[in-house]
């Protein structure tokens, strides 16, 4: 699996939020006096490295005592071919640190897009970003 996105700040990238490692993160670009460059909404997409029927994404925010960056209101596409994504899901999720999930139909897809419509100070971030598969 490899990752992409529209925005990411340095050592930041969007690997991170795929690496297994709870202590880094994909982070949107931002300056040094903690704004954001980019404007939500941003996104992050999913290679999935082949095509599986897929039913849920599991986001785990930034894990350190910031909250900056923590995705409330979301947007998920997925696609098959990387370039056509349709919309599977909307929805909300509290602002803490705790791993939120997103369920939705079963659906065939190679890549899968989380979009952050509106997050904590205006930043999308994630420490990880998992997908259930189902066989």
């Amino acid at each position: 699996m490899t990752a992409s996105a529209t925005s990411q700040h340095g050592s930041h990238n969007a690997g991170q939020a795929i690496d297994g490692n709870r202590g880094t993160m994909w982070h949107t670009d931002f300056t040094f006096f903690a704004q954001p460059t980019a404007p939500l909404p941003q996104s992050i997409t999913l290679n999935l490295g082949g095509t599986y029927n897929v039913n849920a994404l599991r986001y785990l925010p930034r894990q350190d005592w910031y909250g900056h960056g923590t995705i409330l209101s979301y947007r998920i596409y997925v696609s098959r071919d990387g370039s056509n994504f349709t919309q599977i899901a909307t929805g909300t999720w509290a602002n803490d640190h705790t791993e939120k999930t997103a369920a939705f139909a079963s659906t065939k897809a190679s890549y899968i897009r989380l979009e952050a419509v509106v997050a904590h100070l205006g930043f999308a971030s994630a420490a990880e970003i998992n997908v259930t598969a189902i066989r």
